[in-house]
Order: structure tokens, then C-alpha cells, then sequence
């Protein structure tokens, strides 16, 4: 006698594709996200923790079911290679100098909508299909300003200044999905419908939306 076992799709993520960040808008008759703004250097991002608390109750015969108290709130830590204008500006609320040569430090973090995308493949029963995470931060801002570090490995030379930003992310009610409001959401996209989502992004930088329609086939 064998288990007959029918496994889900194995599947693995990385990279970092494209990070956008963007003003989430609600006055008009749906929620859009403005001033989408491409950000370079991007390394990686850190663990985005959970910090609502969560209790047990008894359900039927089971010990111990889980219950968040209260909203959630996601803390961690995205680091770039750079600090480009995007980041300077919008997400560490920066301003120029008056000679335009450097950025001063306001202290003030504004809220964003953030997008980031990861290269993804799985293996299926038919083979191997290659597509992208999507994941979107509804409400996600900076808690400090940036720190930096570098090594030196040799006496070659040192490794490139690293810069790491402290960051937190909460839902919105100008983001929901299925009555909630995520502190993040994680798409996926693969195949024909992963070719159309290229298509897209490449013709102009978009943020997915719960209700953002990605056709499923290249149209071939």
C-alpha cells in the first residue's frame, strides 16, 4: 500500500522587481493611488512583524482558537542602496536645500501607499510557470530617519553604504477587501496573466487595487 498524495504547487519568490510609492486618494468616486513615483536601489525588506496582540478562547472542542485585539500594525524595515528622491522626499518628508545640492530633515513621516514586486515560479503538474508577488502596504510610513553602514571586506576596498529605514504599516478604510482592511495584501500572478501584467506596468506605473482587473490571457 503507497499514499496516493496530491501535493499543492511548490512555489518560490525573489528579487526585488520595482518599489512604488504613492499618495492614496480618496475623493473621488473610488480610491486611486497619485503620484505613483518609481524608487531605485531597493535591497530588500526586512520582516514586517505583527504587533496586535492576539487572544485564546475555547471554540467547541478545540483548546485554543486565535483572536486579534485590535488593528493590525506591521513593523520592520525596507534598505536601499540609495536614498533617491523618491525616498528623500516622499517617504522621509525631506526638502531641498535652497541651493538644491542636499535634503534638510523635516521629522514629519506622511502615510503612502506601497507596492512592491517580487519575480515568482512554481512548479505544477504540467511543468514550470513563472509569474510575480505583488504586495501592497495600503498605509505604510517611516518612523525614523534613515540609517546607514558599510563593511570593509579587504583592503580592496569597502562595500557600498547600505541605508535602512525603519518603517510601520496599518490598514485604511480606503483600501478594503471582503469588508477588512489589510495592513498588506499579496497577489500573485502567473503565466499568460503575468505577461499582461508586465504589459501593463511597462505602459504606465500602476497600484493594484482588490478590484484591479488583470486579464488572464496575452491576447495571441
Amino acid at each position: 500500500m503507497a499514499l496516493n498524495l496530491n501535493y499543492g504547487d511548490r512555489k518560490i519568490f525573489w528579487g526585488n522587481e520595482g518599489l512604488l510609492v504613492a499618495k492614496l486618494d480618496a475623493t473621488g468616486a473610488k480610491p486611486t493611488a497619485k503620484n505613483i513615483k518609481l524608487v531605485t536601489g531597493l535591497v530588500s525588506v526586512g520582516e514586517m512583524e505583527d504587533q496586535a496582540e492576539t487572544s485564546n478562547f475555547a471554540a467547541d472542542d478545540i483548546a485554543n482558537h486565535g483572536s486579534k485585539k485590535g488593528s493590525t500594525l506591521l513593523q520592520g524595515e525596507m534598505v536601499f542602496m540609495q536614498t533617491d528622491e523618491a525616498v528623500a522626499e516622499m517617504l522621509l518628508g525631506h526638502v531641498k536645500s535652497e541651493n538644491g545640492l542636499g535634503y534638510v530633515q523635516t521629522g514629519n513621516y506622511s502615510d503612502f501607499i506601497i507596492q512592491y514586486v517580487n519575480k515568482a515560479r512554481k512548479k505544477t503538474a504540467t511543468g514550470v510557470v513563472d509569474g510575480y508577488k505583488i504586495n501592497v502596504y495600503p498605509s505604510l510610513k517611516a518612523t525614523a530617519e534613515a540609517g546607514f553602514e558599510s563593511e570593509t571586506d579587504s583592503s580592496d576596498g569597502v562595500d557600498p553604504i547600505q541605508y535602512t529605514i525603519a518603517v510601520e504599516a496599518s490598514g485604511t478604510a480606503n483600501y478594503r477587501s471582503q469588508g477588512k482592511t489589510p495592513a498588506v495584501i499579496s497577489y500573485e500572478v502567473w503565466g499568460e496573466q503575468a505577461i499582461e501584467f508586465e504589459k501593463m506596468m511597462n505602459a504606465g506605473l500602476f497600484v493594484m487595487f482588490p478590484d484591479t482587473i488583470i486579464p488572464a490571457t496575452t491576447g495571441k
